[in-house]
C-alpha cells in the first residue's frame, strides 16, 4: 500500500501536467470531428450506360457542388475524389436531353447543392461508312529506275465506324508509301491514316482493317508520254484588241522520265509570254517549262513557235436624240416628225468608234412620198461600221395646218 502511494505521490506535478495535457489533446481531436464545414469542388461528369448505338456530341464536362462533413474529412477530400456520373440507359434515340447528376461523395460526408443538377446532353448515331483508300509516295525510286504503274492496295476501301459528326470531318484516308532508293518489286503493309481538311489527324476510330498490302511494281529506265504543249500568256491586249487565236508548233512533246513524276502531268507549258499592250499578231519562239525529273525525248524540237493572233473587238456605241431630217420634201407643205429624234446603236471596230461623234450621226426620212403615214428612218454611211440600227425603226409623218 505504501508503494502504491509514493507511486502515486512521487513526481506528482509531472503527472498532473500530462493529465492535463492529454485532456486538452482530446478536447482538440473532438472539436476537430464535432466542427462541420462546407466546402464547393468542380468536378468532372462522366456518362455512363450509354447504348453502343449511339455517341455523345457534346456534353457539360464539369458542374459544381457542394459537400459538408466533419472538417478534418472535408479538408482531406480533392475533385478526383468525388464521382460525378449522368446516368443515359433511358436514351434510346438521337437528340438532345437534359439529364439529373449523380454525385458519390466520400464516407461522412453529404451533398448541399450541385449547380446545375441537370446538364444538356446532345446524342448521336454511331454508322459505319465505306471511304476508298488513298496513296501519297515518298521519296523517288534509285537512280535509273522507276515504278512501272500505281501501287496495287488491297483492300481498296475500308470501314470506318464513327459518329455522325466525325464522318462529316473525315476528308482523306489515305497510306504514305516510301518508295526511296527502291530497285525491285516490294510488297508490304502499310497504316491507314484518317485525315480532315485542315490535314490533321483522326486518332482514336474503328478502321476495317487499319492496314492494307501495299505492292510496288519496279521497272529499269523511264517511261514516255506524249503531251500537248500550251502556250501560257500573261497581260493584256492593248484596249479594244483581243486574242482570237493561239498555235502552238509543235503542238506536242514527247517526254520522259520517273513515273511518279509523268503521272501527274496532263500537258506541257511554256514559259510565259507576255501580251500586255498588243495590237497586231505576236510570234515567238519560248521552250518549254519542265518539272524537276522530266526530260525532253531527242530528235525533236527544243524550241516552240507560238502564234498569237490579235484583232480589234466590235464594239457597240449608243447615241441618243440623233435629229431626224426630211429629205425630198415639198417646199410647200409643212411636215411635222413624231418623234423628231432617234437613238442610234452603231457596231464597229474600236478604233472607228472611238472617234465618232454625235455630229458624225446624219439620220434622214425620204418624204418623195407623201402618201406615206409612217416612213422608215436612213441613215447616211459611216465608213468602218459594220452595222446601223434606229430606234424607234420608223416616225411618223403628218402636216402642218
Amino acid at each position: 500500500m505504501q508503494s502504491i502511494k509514493r507511486w502515486i505521490t512521487n513526481n506528482l506535478d509531472i503527472k498532473i501536467l500530462a493529465l492535463l495535457m492529454a485532456l486538452i489533446l482530446w478536447f482538440y481531436i473532438s472539436s476537430q470531428y464535432n466542427v462541420m464545414v462546407e466546402k464547393y469542388y468542380e468536378i468532372e461528369i462522366t456518362p455512363v450506360n450509354l447504348d453502343n448505338s449511339l455517341s455523345i456530341k457534346e456534353i457539360r464536362e464539369k458542374v459544381t457542388t457542394g459537400i459538408k462533413g466533419p472538417q478534418n474529412i472535408v479538408e482531406n477530400i480533392t475533385a478526383n475524389k468525388i464521382s460525378g456520373t449522368v446516368d443515359l440507359q433511358s436514351v434510346l434515340e438521337p437528340g438532345e436531353y437534359i439529364i439529373g447528376v449523380d454525385i458519390l461523395t466520400p464516407k461522412s460526408t453529404q451533398i448541399t447543392k450541385i449547380i446545375p443538377e441537370s446538364i444538356p446532353i446532345t446524342v448521336e448515331k454511331i454508322v459505319s461508312q465505306v471511304y476508298v483508300v488513298e496513296y501519297n509516295l515518298i521519296g523517288l525510286p534509285k537512280k535509273g529506275y522507276s515504278l512501272e504503274n500505281e501501287p496495287e492496295i488491297v483492300p481498296k476501301e475500308i470501314l470506318i465506324t464513327a459518329s455522325e459528326s466525325v464522318h462529316k470531318m473525315i476528308n482523306l484516308v489515305k497510306v504514305d508509301i516510301d518508295i526511296s532508293d527502291i530497285s525491285e518489286n516490294t510488297e508490304r503493309e502499310e497504316k491507314v491514316t484518317v485525315y480532315t481538311k485542315d490535314n490533321a489527324v483522326l486518332d482514336s476510330l474503328n478502321l476495317k482493317p487499319d492496314k492494307v498490302a501495299v505492292s510496288i511494281y519496279v521497272r529499269k529506265g523511264y517511261p514516255e508520254e506524249i503531251l500537248e504543249v500550251k502556250p501560257r500568256i500573261i497581260g493584256k491586249p492593248a484596249p479594244g484588241f483581243y486574242i482570237s487565236k493561239i498555235e502552238a508548233t509543235p503542238n506536242s512533246l514527247k517526254i520522259f522520265g520517273e513515273y511518279t513524276r509523268i503521272i501527274n502531268i496532263d500537258y506541257l507549258e511554256t514559259i510565259p509570254i507576255d501580251v500586255n499592250g498588243v495590237s497586231k499578231t505576236l510570234t515567238v519562239k519560248v521552250t518549254p517549262l519542265l518539272a524537276e525529273g522530266i526530260y525532253l525525248a531527242e530528235n525533236q524540237e527544243t524550241l516552240v513557235e507560238v502564234q498569237i493572233q490579235v484583232d480589234e473587238k466590235e464594239e457597240e456605241k449608243v447615241f441618243e436624240d440623233i435629229t431626224v431630217k426630211p429629205r425630198n420634201a415639198s417646199p410647200f407643205i409643212d411636215y411635222q416628225l413624231t418623234p423628231e429624234t432617234v437613238q442610234v446603236i452603231v457596231t464597229g471596230k474600236h478604233s472607228i468608234l472611238e472617234g465618232l461623234k454625235k455630229e458624225d450621226i446624219k439620220a434622214f426620212v425620204n418624204l418623195g412620198d407623201i402618201e406615206l403615214e409612217t416612213v422608215k428612218v436612213e441613215l447616211e454611211a459611216i465608213l468602218g461600221v459594220s452595222m446601223v440600227t434606229t430606234i424607234p425603226e420608223k416616225v411618223v409623218v403628218s402636216t402642218k395646218r
